[in-house]
């Protein structure tokens, strides 16, 4: 059993045991040398690279990815039930999409959880300084979007990269990165779909997190109705595989 008092800073001590009345933490080391976590209910692994100094900056931010859960939120999980059976939506997102927008909800609200803990916003994830959408690959999607031989088709793949990427953006914390000229062409090259993920997103930007709502008072699951609504609405006579 990996010894948890190296990742632990004083920092993040009490968020520690907060999580461990709610969750059975058990800490393991990575196969690829870097931070992770993968919960099931209430058990949790939160894997380590081996060999590596202890860094608790990164293994706060992996328990902070339980600070959702805790509050019984789980955003990631209720779109992949809602879209699951629902074609062709199910054609385009896949078990790697779910997660990165699971990935990508959750960051926008533990970050500033962590930065009041008085970690840096640098160490808040690896690819910090790596830009998440490029020119190339706005070209690329742009060209493999969608074809037109006797009736258009549209391109999963294309599809499936082009909300990635939409969530890659809108989630990356480093304010030096900026995407306007990318974003402007993916809102250009599909308004439709484009405008259904950012309201979708303005939505789960205003929501609070932190608010104890009553039985049957309206919760995350609205955003997400009006989402896969919008999706459903998008998706109509069209052609995609």
């Amino acid at each position: 059993m990996i010894n948890v008092e190296p990742y632990l800073d004083g920092a993040n001590n009490t968020l520690w045991h907060a999580m461990n009345q709610c969750f059975n933490i058990n800490i393991d080391y990575s196969t690829d040398g870097c931070y992770a976590n993968y919960r099931t209910k209430h058990d949790c692994t939160i894997y380590v690279p081996q060999n590596h100094t202890p860094d608790p900056a990164s293994f706060t931010h992996e328990l902070l990815h339980l600070y959702l859960p805790q509050h019984k939120i789980f955003i990631g999980g209720a779109l992949e039930g809602m879209l699951k059976d629902q074609h062709p939506l199910n054609v385009i997102f896949d078990n790697d999409l779910y997660d990165h927008i699971s990935n990508s909800l959750e960051h926008i609200k533990i970050l500033p959880l962590y930065l009041n803990m008085g970690y840096s916003i640098e160490d808040f994830i690896m690819d910090y300084h790596n830009v998440k959408l490029t020119d190339s690959e706005v070209d690329n999607i742009c060209k493999k979007y969608k074809r037109r031989i006797i009736c258009t088709k549209y391109n999963r793949k294309a599809i499936n990269l082009f909300i990635g990427k939409f969530f890659a953006v809108k989630a990356d914390v480093n304010n030096n990165n900026q995407y306007d000229r990318q974003m402007s062409a993916l809102k250009t090259l599909d308004n439709t779909l484009y405008s259904a993920l950012e309201k979708f997103w303005n939505s789960w930007i205003e929501y609070d997190i932190e608010k104890k709502r009553e039985p049957g008072e309206k919760d995350y699951h609205e955003m997400l109705d009006v989402l896969v609504d919008d999706l459903t609405d998008w998706s109509k006579n069209k052609k995609i595989a």
